[in-house]
């Protein structure tokens, strides 16, 4: 059975600067070959939703957030 690895990441909205997290699910059965999985959105803080491509976005300020801040 394939592992399915999983972690998170920060991010901030670059209007309201509210921050979150996100989780992502990876899994190696479906991996590039350059070795890493494809990762999936799993959840995400409230306040924000994804849009094609896991693109993050602030749900009151409709900006797409910065990742990587937190």
């Amino acid at each position: 059975m394939p592992r399915r690895y999983s972690y998170m990441t920060r991010f901030r909205c670059p209007k309201c600067k509210k921050a979150g997290t996100a989780k992502w699910e990876e899994n190696e059965r479906v991996a590039l070959p350059h070795g890493t999985g494809i990762a999936t959105l799993a959840s995400l803080s409230h306040g924000f939703h994804s849009g094609p491509h896991n693109i993050i976005y602030c749900t009151p300020c409709a900006k797409q957030v910065v990742t990587g801040h937190g």
